[in-house]
């Protein structure tokens, strides 16, 4: 009498063997954690872009504030907010991305889209050595964005801001 396998033995060889091609597109946790502050970083400039060209299109100054979650409404009703702009630095509540920062609490964008306020921001990963920066510039906005080779929990200097080397 020839045997086969069970229907409980084949679900169980599917799961893990669907286990183990699940892991295989998952990014190994420091490439995940690196990955994270990417999109962080790329989602901050995303919100500064869209806070000037929110401005230039309503034609009217508008503002932003920077709060630890990204870019958010101003707090204080001093200008209206740029709608577009504000924009969280990241798309889940999991976020490990801390941000430190010498922008002012406002930063405010004329009716045709340049700054009013620039500043370095510096963000890092608990898990991570390396922290990321955006120097935002007068008028136009971003000047630069790569690793911050200083300590981010002393005084913020954009000279420690070096480009970032892709290899």
């Amino acid at each position: 009498m020839t045997r086969g396998f069970t229907l409980v033995e084949l679900l169980v060889v599917f799961v893990i063997l669907g286990l183990l091609a699940s892991m295989a597109f998952l990014p190994p946790g420091r490439q995940r954690e690196k990955l994270e502050l990417d999109v962080a970083l790329r989602l901050l400039r995303l919100g500064l872009d869209r806070g000037r060209m929110a401005a230039e299109r309503q034609a009217e100054p508008c503002g932003l504030s920077l709060g630890p979650d990204g870019w958010q409404p101003p707090r204080h009703g001093s200008l209206p907010a740029c709608q577009a702009g504000v924009t969280r630095l990241s798309e889940t509540a999991e976020s490990q991305v801390e941000l430190r920062s010498n922008l002012p609490e406002l930063v405010r964008f004329t009716a045709n889209g340049l700054l009013l306020d620039g500043g370095l921001v510096v963000l890092r990963h608990p898990r991570l050595e390396r922290a990321l920066c955006l120097v935002v510039s007068l008028p136009l906005g971003i000047s630069r964005t790569g690793d911050y080779d200083a300590d981010p929990n002393v005084a913020l200097r954009s000279s420690y801001c070096q480009p970032r080397d892709e290899a």
